[in-house]
């Protein structure tokens, strides 16, 4: 049971919302199920959703029996969801760019009103998986920088009109931590995020075309995402910022380092990474020349050696009471 598994997993590993994507509708009743206990009862489950489910539109222009009856099942439980298309560049859409976002246009589209239509309110999401496709062997691309393109543009169709946006990106096709799967992670995942889209999927830890999880890649695409996040804020402009009377009283020559201004924005301002290498060459040295990676290890053997269960012993328990195949 995938569905009931990774949905436990995710509840039973994290205090944040869980969302996750759902293949039966058996599977979607037990994780609707389980998420009523963990939250007390089916109320504060809705009064408060602490999951989110996605179902995706097959492109082009499709969308089967299968995810009808899954999309239509989770909006008549008041579920909230994304709806996003996967249309590939040569592949299941025009090749262009332009005819791709039209195809994830309308694919999403339907998925969102054929939420509405069962269950009018639903809290439903206009998404996007789509990218480019190598055409040589027809392989989904995932670190194209296409990708970080057309979820961007999807992320404008969705504030035209006034819906929230799931985009994808973050990811890549490299099958190792090298400077590819770091410039690719990071493009998508910034252009996403400048675009103004309100959730990027898939954002980390994802390598060789999706179809890999590393774990170390999890911890470096938290600190990338961090900088990202950083850029989204953007430059703050007011009096304060501007310090034109610190500037006035240091003057010509001067310097900043011991003004109190600095000691109260030196945080705020900029990014503190927690990762990223930025010591002398001869500190590097002597702390063993460790590389982005080794670091990344050492943190991933942290915390998984301080792991801990999300959920309360009796609410943990009456779930695996409750519903079943779930693999403990």
């Amino acid at each position: 049971q995938v569905d009931v598994n990774r949905f436990f997993a995710g509840l039973d590993n994290t205090t944040k919302h869980v969302m996750g994507g759902v293949y039966t509708l058996e599977g979607v009743k037990n994780v609707i199920r389980m998420a009523e206990i963990v939250a007390g009862s089916a109320q504060a489950l809705r009064q408060r959703p602490l999951i989110s489910m996605i179902a995706c539109v097959i492109s082009p222009l499709t969308i089967d029996k299968t995810y009808g009856d899954l999309l239509v099942t989770i909006a008549r439980n008041g579920i909230p969801v994304a709806c996003p298309a996967e249309p590939l560049c040569g592949a299941t859409s025009p090749v262009t760019l332009a005819g791709n976002l039209l195809i994830q246009t309308v694919d999403s589209l339907m998925g969102v009103m054929l939420t509405q239509i069962a269950n009018a309110g639903t809290p439903v999401i206009f998404g996007s998986v789509a990218t480019s496709t190598d055409l040589r062997n027809l392989r989904y691309l995932a670190g194209s920088i296409e990708m970080g393109l057309l979820n961007a543009a999807g992320a404008q169709m969705a504030q035209f009109y006034e819906l929230p946006f799931y985009a994808t990106g973050g990811m890549t096709d490299s099958k190792t931590l090298d400077a590819q799967s770091g410039y690719e992670s990071a493009l998508t995942a910034l252009l996403c995020a400048l675009s103004g889209a309100n959730f990027i999927h898939d954002a980390a830890g994802l390598m060789e075309f999706a179809m890999t999880v590393c774990y170390e890649k999890y911890v470096i695409d938290n600190e990338m995402l961090g900088m990202v996040m950083r850029a989204v804020d953007g430059i703050r402009i007011d009096d304060d910022t501007l310090a034109f009377d610190l500037i006035k009283q240091v003057g010509p020559g001067g310097n900043f380092v011991a003004a109190r201004h600095t000691r109260r924005f030196m945080r705020s301002e900029h990014y503190q990474p927690t990762l990223s290498d930025r010591d002398s060459r001869e500190d590097w040295e002597a702390d063993g020349r460790k590389t982005t990676w080794q670091r990344a290890a050492e943190k991933v053997r942290e915390l998984l050696a301080d792991r801990k269960h999300s959920l309360p012993d009796a609410t943990r328990q009456q779930v695996l009471a409750t519903i079943e195949d779930i693999a403990d």
